[in-house]
């Protein structure tokens, strides 16, 4: 893929690709656990269990993942960055 670009551009977009993964993969277990708890007002170690156990899913897991981790950095972003105020009210 990056061998269509000009060599000059190959190292920039591959570092920045690189490194907005690593990001996500770092940022995905707390998203994907303030999702859990906002949808189904789980306490936050119910709620990393149910992450565990999705992950473990062989396909659509994956996929479950991946979108319960988009959908919880899209609470944490419209919280302020703020984990309190992202997860809403839940019971504890």
């Amino acid at each position: 893929m990056l061998e269509k670009l000009p060599p000059s551009l190959r190292k920039p977009v591959g570092l920045t690709l690189g490194w907005a993964f690593f990001a996500l993969s770092l940022l995905a277990v707390p998203a994907s656990v303030i999702t859990l708890m906002r949808w189904f007002a789980l306490s936050w170690w119910l709620a990393l269990i149910g992450v565990f156990v999705v992950s473990l899913i062989p396909y659509a897991g994956r996929y479950a993942y991946f979108g319960l981790s988009l959908i919880g950095l899209y609470y944490l972003a419209g919280a302020g960055f703020d984990f309190s105020r992202a997860v809403g009210v839940f019971i504890d």
